[in-house]
């Protein structure tokens, strides 16, 4: 079967059917492949059955993987992917039980200071009904605003730190610690297209703003962006792998289902450059 690429929505994303990441993929598919990523900013791949190994194969035909700090969620042998099983929720700080990821919308490890460029998401087991993962196309939200705040929020930086969950150890904040400041509104080395860019649970404030009038800015700000038009919704099959471009797009996954029956995913990082 040869390789095919189609739109999924309106808003962004795009499905690959005649890969199987299990064989050799060829210089001009894989270059069709990252050609497709930087235009539709995420693209799910059918009918995938990859172990480990060759997961962490696959990945690195888009980069480098990069370390996760969720030492209790990796696998042992395999450092480089983290299991997201949500029978092993922990609460947070706020003693509510959510599985990684489903607390706000986001972008991925924005605490490092060249945080990843693409996220891979590989499913190994799903629940029945629910835990969808949402996608936002931030470079099509920030369009949506006003040339007059484009300009405004485009001088502006957050300071991102580690976030405060039970998952991240103290070995990881020590490594992983350092704040760094990035661009809030962020511009894609490929395309040139500038997109919102934040991290609320890793943003600790909007630089030259207090803590608590940071919360509240960037709450507005992606209320008022984050609507229907930029967003697809992805129902996960088995054998979906998706990889997105965390440089245009923010997500979220959906907690609408019993966690104990365990919605188990595959996560690995492709290491990014520093953001401007």
């Amino acid at each position: 079967m040869s390789l095919k690429i189609r739109p999924i929505s309106d808003a962004l994303g795009a499905e690959v059917f005649g890969i199987d990441f299990r064989n050799p993929v060829l210089d001009s598919e894989l270059q069709t492949l990252k050609s497709e990523l930087a235009e539709h900013l995420v693209l799910v791949v059918r009918n995938q059955n990859l172990n480990p190994d060759q997961l962490v194969a696959a990945v690195r035909m888009f980069g480098e993987i990069m370390p996760q700090h969720l030492t209790e969620m990796l696998m042992p042998e395999h450092p480089d992917i983290a299991v997201l099983d949500s029978r092993n929720v922990q609460p947070g700080p706020d003693g509510k039980s959510m599985p990684v990821g489903s607390r706000a919308w986001h972008t991925d490890h924005t605490n490092h200071a060249m945080p990843p460029k693409f996220t891979v998401l590989y499913a190994v087991n799903l629940p029945e009904t629910g835990g969808d993962t949402s996608f936002a196309n931030m470079q099509r939200a920030y369009g949506l605003l006003s040339e007059d705040e484009r300009k405004e929020l485009v001088n502006l930086r957050t300071l991102n730190k580690i976030e405060d969950h039970s998952y991240v150890s103290d070995e990881d904040r020590s490594r992983f610690g350092e704040r760094q400041s990035h661009p809030l509104i962020r511009t894609h080395p490929d395309t040139g297209r500038q997109g919102i860019y934040l991290h609320p649970g890793k943003t600790e404030c909007i630089e030259g703003m207090t803590p608590e009038a940071s919360r509240i800015f960037v709450d507005q700000l992606l209320d008022r962006t984050i609507v229907s038009e930029v967003i697809y919704r992805h129902r996960w099959l088995p054998g979906d792998l998706i990889i997105w471009d965390n440089r245009g797009v923010s997500h979220r996954a959906h907690a609408d289902y019993d966690l104990k029956i365990g919605r188990v995913m595959h996560r690995v990082l492709v290491r990014g450059e520093v953001p401007f």
